[in-house]
């Protein structure tokens, strides 16, 4: 793998193929893990044990290595989330001193209220082994409900990429009202070719692309954090047109400054004439890159630089070994009020393939939730 040499504002021409070879990349196509536990060696029984910072590495070697997670299950977002005053924990299944899965949780303090504890993008489970996924998932619930008991939470949420339907371990569990993350998705395999992915787009796509380059489109990527307000003017200006929420300054700020010193996240802003008129923020976690962000300017539009700001963040989730470049949400029914109808007109030029997940669920603390209930109407 190849990096990019990055000048002394922190940013870094997405083109040039030269780079320094001492700045460590996240591995996208993690190994398998095979990390003993020396407490836990000559068990048979699965067990759940808390993981702390000494196992970041192997952790996000497992859950950045599984399909059915995410980029929300490392141990860089965990931080981020932390920042965010947010409460979270980490716990590793076992099986004869092998970590075989666990979860990376988050909750937010109540205040006099009691809400989830949330596994966004997981739990991470062998979910190819019903039965050890079975015990996995039981274990984690009861750990998690002893947990409510001393912080406070109603219930547990997950949300893995499982696709549908909702395997029968989880018959007891709820869908959950809302969801962590979109439910459709759509992605491109980064194991085909360049011009193999070109032939995959749609033709309107595939033009628009290459009118980026006979317009002299100039891409650059940056890691530094005072490119963050950069990046969130365009961003909230997208917002504002498209009336939706943006997050705020602050949310990137703490973002970046869990993200990307960790590499695990950077930014492609596309260039005319000195003119910055797009930008991505993308995550890069295990065998996936995924865009997360994004804004644009209404100036100078014809000149495509999207779509020449996609095409350089592909580039570099292929050089970092990724096998997805996940465009994240996406209406796959062109529902014209949908919330991601503009956004999925645009993705679907890159062509790609479509994932479906079975989104989020809910476990009931039905104790915990009728001694909450009781405390609110006695506040009340």
């Amino acid at each position: 793998m190849k990096s990019h040499e990055k000048d002394q504002t922190g940013r870094t021409d997405a083109t040039d193929p030269s780079g320094p070879a001492n700045l460590t990349e996240p591995a996208c196509n993690s190994p398998v893990v095979t990390t003993t536990d020396p407490q836990r060696e000559g068990h048979t029984a699965p067990t759940l044990t808390e993981l702390g910072p000494e196992w970041d590495a192997e952790w996000d070697a497992l859950a950045g290595g599984a399909v059915e997670s995410g980029f929300m299950q490392s141990s860089a977002w965990a931080a981020f989330k932390r920042s965010e005053g947010y409460f979270t924990t980490r716990f590793g299944l076992f099986q004869e001193g092998r970590l075989r899965g666990g979860a990376s949780l988050l909750t937010f303090p109540g205040h006099g209220t009691e809400g989830y504890w949330i596994c966004p993008e997981g739990p991470v489970l062998p979910w190819d082994e019903p039965a050890l996924a079975r015990t996995g998932l039981r274990l984690l619930t009861a750990k998690v409900e002893e947990l409510a008991e001393i912080h406070g939470g109603i219930g547990l949420r997950i949300e893995p990429h499982l696709p549908p339907p909702r395997p029968s371990l989880l018959r007891n569990w709820s869908r959950a009202p809302v969801d962590l993350n979109p439910v459709h998705s759509l992605l491109l395999d980064l194991a085909h070719s360049n011009d193999e992915l070109l032939a995959r787009m749609h033709p309107k796509g595939r033009y628009n692309l290459g009118l980026s380059r006979r317009h002299g489109v100039q891409v650059t990527r940056s890691s530094h954090i005072s490119d963050v307000r950069r990046f969130h003017q365009l961003f909230f200006e997208t917002a504002d047109r498209g009336d939706f929420f943006a997050e705020p300054y602050g949310f990137f700020l703490n973002l970046g400054a869990a993200l990307f010193p960790t590499r695990h996240a950077e930014m492609f802003f596309a260039e005319w004439h000195g003119e910055t008129l797009a930008a991505l923020l993308v995550v890069y976690f295990g065998r996936r890159a995924t865009y997360l962000f994004g804004g644009s300017s209404t100036r100078h539009r014809n000149v495509m630089p999207a779509y020449a700001a996609h095409w350089a963040a592909v580039q570099e989730a292929r050089n970092r070994g990724c096998l997805e470049y996940d465009f994240y949400g996406y209406d796959p029914f062109g529902q014209p009020d949908h919330l991601y109808a503009g956004f999925s007109r645009f993705k679907k030029q890159f062509g790609g393939f479509r994932r479906d997940s079975i989104g989020a669920f809910d476990y009931l603390f039905y104790e915990r939730l009728a001694e909450s209930l009781v405390k609110t109407m006695e506040a009340g």
